[in-house]
């Protein structure tokens, strides 16, 4: 059965004047208007709330702000839960650019699989910019060599590649965020989990997104490069003379994960998993073999 949902968009800013008016915009001149766009600043210094203030009263745009800071994940949380209940919710970051189609496309596909009771997630690639709006990179999954025909829940346990400002959630979807309650991960790489093992999935190859990759950024900051081939080497030494962990971060997720949701997963996917754990203290090379195994 098909579903058709009001739409929030969920903002969340903090000091982010420099590139605030420009991303507001692009989300008020989309395609398909969102039925409300929800802004949670988390206790800016700089002139963020003053810029935002100006488009209060343009459309749909309701601004909170924040008596205490809450962190990127926290205040995301709290911007979905005051969405309208039942409503799909599309994240942004407050630096971006969106492509005017984004919300049309992001809709319809989620119309095809919506049940309105299974979490559902869709995700998109995108176009990475400079401060100056200059496209760096065509596109993020191409640069990265991502093949996101390949991605399933043994291949998101290596490595997140579900980009939060990209995603449309359902409902049930943001009920398992509202549950998430470990502050050491980030919500796109936890629903990615949701989404590939009891939930539903769906990427886009559309690059609806324009990622501004600056000084500031959480995910990609300016000087962000992928590793060369002199960095591969220095970081297969370091694994094998355990100076370095290898995927540290993955296999605390890993764990968390199974941890809160072993109940609702299927005894296939409770086997990967905890593969997948078992892999945590084994020789370096013997691990870099299992994942490539994994990504076959």
């Amino acid at each position: 059965m098909m579903y058709s949902k009001n739409v929030s968009v969920i903002l969340t800013t903090y000091n982010g004047a420099a590139f605030i008016e420009k991303q507001i915009r692009s989300i008020l001149d989309q395609n398909t208007h969102p039925d409300e766009i929800i802004i949670c600043d988390d206790k800016s210094t700089d002139e963020t709330v003053p810029l935002l203030s100006v488009f209060i009263n343009n459309g749909p745009i309701k601004l909170f702000i924040n008596d205490k800071r809450l962190g990127v994940v926290e205040n995301f949380k709290k911007a979905a839960k005051l969405a309208q209940r039942d409503n799909w919710l599309v994240f942004a970051d407050q630096d971006d650019i969106w492509a005017p189609q984004k919300l049309t496309r992001l809709i319809d596909e989620m119309a095809l699989i919506d049940d309105g009771s299974t979490p559902a997630l869709i995700y998109s690639d995108l176009s990475i910019i400079d401060k100056n709006d200059a496209v760096i990179s065509e596109s993020f999954w191409a640069g990265q060599k991502i093949r996101p025909e390949k991605i399933k829940l043994a291949t998101l346990l290596y490595g997140n590649v579900v980009t939060g400002c990209t995603m449309i959630i359902n409902y049930p979807m943001a009920e398992e965020f509202f549950q998430m309650d470990d502050p050491n991960f980030l919500h796109d790489e936890w629903l990615a989990l949701v989404a590939y093992s009891f939930g539903k999935a769906k990427f886009l190859r559309d690059r609806l997104v324009f990622y501004r990759k600056h000084e500031s950024n959480v995910t990609f900051p300016e000087d962000y490069k992928v590793p060369g081939f002199k960095d591969s080497i220095k970081e297969d030494v370091d694994h094998l003379s355990g100076k370095k962990r290898f995927l540290p971060h993955e296999f605390n997720l890993a764990k968390a994960f199974l941890l809160k949701y072993r109940s609702r997963l299927s005894h296939k996917q409770t086997d990967i998993i905890e593969h997948f754990l078992k892999q945590e203290n084994k020789n370096y090379l013997l691990q870099r073999i299992r994942r490539r195994i994994t990504f076959k």
